[in-house]
């Protein structure tokens, strides 16, 4: 269940075995999640610097898609665009689009033989 200040939720405690419920803040969840943000910025980054001039071009004029489960993630495409200065946008079918994506290649190399 979300609340203002964050989500609740429940489940056994470890140490007790006994049910338990608890509350994190929205603050919490991010400074958590700070430390391997970075890495992801870091990490884009590293290959944006070693991709080739003509591919990066088309990448800084029309942006990069950020597709799976991580691309839900409230505020990461913001987060990239603001520290990398390239327009990034959430695929529609986030969770599913690579799957899709391989199943019609696959199913166009099947038709090509």
């Amino acid at each position: 269940m979300k609340s203002r200040a964050g989500l609740d939720g429940s489940g056994r405690d470890l140490v007790t075995g006994l049910p338990h419920a608890i509350s994190i803040k929205s603050s919490e969840t991010e400074l958590a999640m700070r430390e391997s943000l970075a890495n992801i910025v870091r990490a884009v980054r590293t290959v944006l610097e070693q991709t080739p001039p003509e591919l990066s071009a088309d990448i800084v004029t029309r942006g990069i898609v950020l597709t799976g489960g991580g691309a839900l993630l409230h505020g990461l495409d913001q987060l990239l665009m603001n520290e990398l200065s390239i327009p990034m946008f959430v695929a529609q079918n986030a969770l599913t689009c690579v799957a899709e994506g391989t199943g019609i290649m696959l199913e166009n190399l099947r038709n090509a033989r």
